[in-house]
Order: structure tokens, then sequence, then C-alpha cells
């Protein structure tokens, strides 16, 4: 709602109620009471509505404000309120529009941070319906804390991208669904493909599969993406396992400072180097966006730009992470 048409409803409202012009005229003094009224006071937004004498819409979008504006500020105590840095959270959740936002303490040495990780997960994702997985080793070592969480066996896992076959054991992917889905007593569903196919036309044939187009089309309804993110370094997994051939490091390292699911993207977030990502057998650069809650897991001093360009072009916004890594990309935000 623009700002001429709050004033009408503070101008309506003062004139109703016989309150001074002045009592209410800047739009932060209003929202405070609204929002003393529902969250206080325990008024419903019908009462509220009836006593204002503005629509009842109209009361929900005014505490909606109130939140963004930090008028409002909603806390859920949990276990691992102690494990958390507060100050760091309310700072990237603000600066980058993010959902949630968990940075786990640096005095944490007593729990790993994928323990950590695992129970804060165990908090948000669904006991049913499905949820996105990707791969890598964060994801892994997740894992295996994961038989800690209540179990959910109406919950299925769903690989986003093809795996690697033989080097499995390199990049922990097809594994990486089939040990979430039994710690979380779920059911894994594989993706029956490679992850980069050797050609453009080489996807096409792949993407034929009626195997590939099930899971394709379980890809396009899920609400729930969990993944890690790939710098761009000498060591990136698209260089170290030469999974595109002629791939130079400085045409990497030039177009991009990371990739989710192999789709890079440049500093400022926006996806870059399409001949890869038109080989990713998988879901897309466009299904990854059209998924609602995208929770990004990373940490660590290389990924620092990676994770600064995905939180600007807004290709996360869960994220879960390390105070050394959360104060770094503020540093250099």
């Amino acid at each position: 709602m623009d700002i001429e048409k709050y004033s009408a409803n503070w101008r309506r409202h003062n004139k109703m109620s016989g309150t001074s012009k002045n009592e209410h005229s800047s739009k932060e003094s209003f929202l405070e009471r609204i929002a003393r009224m529902y969250y206080v006071l325990g008024m419903s937004q019908q009462e509220i509505s009836v006593q204002l004498n503005i629509g009842r819409s109209s009361v929900s979008r005014f505490l909606n404000e109130a939140r963004e504006r930090g008028i409002v500020q909603i806390q859920i105590r949990s276990d691992l309120d102690n494990s958390r840095h507060a100050s760091l959270e309310y700072k990237l959740t603000k600066l980058y529009g993010l959902k949630d936002c968990v940075v786990f303490r640096g005095d944490q040495s007593a729990n790993p941070f994928e323990a950590l990780a695992t129970q804060y997960l165990d908090s948000v994702l669904p006991s049913h319906g499905a949820i996105g997985l990707g791969w890598g080793r964060t994801l892994n070592a997740i894992g295996t804390h994961l038989h800690l969480c209540d179990s959910r066996p109406g919950l299925k896992i769903v690989q986003l991208i093809g795996g690697f076959g033989a080097r499995e054991d390199q990049i922990p992917a097809s594994s990486i669904i089939q040990m979430w889905a039994q710690a979380l007593r779920g059911k894994a569903q594989l993706f029956p493909a490679p992850a980069i196919a050797g050609s453009v036309e080489g996807k096409h044939s792949f993407m034929q599969e009626p195997s590939v187009q099930e899971i394709m089309n379980e890809i396009r309804k899920l609400e729930t993406i969990v993944f890690g993110i790939g710098h761009a370094g000498e060591d990136a997994t698209l260089l170290a396992l030469n999974l595109v051939a002629g791939l130079t490091f400085e045409e990497l390292s030039e177009a991009s400072v990371g990739e989710i699911l192999f789709h890079s993207f440049d500093k400022q977030g926006k996806f870059s180097i399409p001949r890869i990502s038109e080989r990713v057998v998988g879901a897309t650069r466009e299904d990854l966006m059209n998924i609602e809650l995208r929770i990004c897991v990373a940490q660590g001093t290389t990924k620092v730009p990676a994770l600064c360009g995905a939180l600007k072009g807004k290709q996360l916004n869960v994220l879960i992470t390390t105070e050394e890594t959360a104060v770094q990309v503020l540093q250099i935000h």
C-alpha cells in the first residue's frame, strides 16, 4: 500500500476516533499502535478493523509492514539459540531479504557445523510431500547426522540433477539421496542420467527418456530444496574432474564466482557460462528460481565470493552458515 493510502487511513481513523491530528501523524506510530493491539493486547484483526474503522485486509497489510520495518520482531526460542549469532543473522536477513538466516557461533567447537545444521533442518523440513536435494561434501556430512531427526516416512527426497557414476566417491550425489532418505525413513527418487551430458544434443536425448521426464515433473512441483554452493577456484569441481571438456580456470574465474548445481553465476548473481548450463541434465536455472524455499548450506573462506554472488542474485532465501563466513560476507558486500 502506498503512502497516500496510508495517509488516507490515518486521516479517516483520526476523524472517526476524535483523536488529535498529530497523535498518529507518523507511519511508525500508526503501525506501532496496530502491532500492540494485535500482539500485546491479543485483539483479532477483525476487532482492530472495527475499532480503527479500516478494512480487515488493511490491518493485515499494516501488520506485515510493521514486521518489515522492524517495529515487530518475532523470535522463536529453540535449543539452538545459544549456538546462533543473532546480530549477524539479522544483518544478513535485512541486507539480502532472506526468509531466514542461521549463523552458528564460532565458539561451538563441541558441536560440528553439520550437526547444528541438522538440528535446524529438522525444524523446517516438511513431514510429507517432497524436497529436492543437491550434492556435495557438506550435504553428505549432514546426512551422517540426520538419524537424529524425526522420521518422515511420508517424505520423498528428489535428486535435482543427474549423478556421477564411477566418480560418486569424489562427488557424492546419488549416495546422498539414499543416505538422507534412509536416515529420515523417507523415499529416495534418483535421477537416472549423468549430471552433465557430453553435448547439448546428448542432454536433449536424455531429457526425452520417460524416467527423466518423470523426475523433471517432480522437480517442477517442489516447494523446498536444500543445496550447497560451488566456488570458481583452481580446485573447482568442474575443473578438478574435467566435467566440461575445454573449460579452463581462466574462463571459469573470469565469467563466474561460483555455481549452484553447475549453473554458474557472476559476482552480481547473474547466471553465466550458458554453455555449461545447457548441458546440465536436471533442474534448470529457471526451475531453481521458481522454487519457493531455497535453503543453502555453505561455509568456509573459499565459498565467500560465491555466497555473496548467490545472495545478490536471490538464488537462495534461507542461509545456513558459520560466524566466520557471515562476517566475511558482510565485509565484502
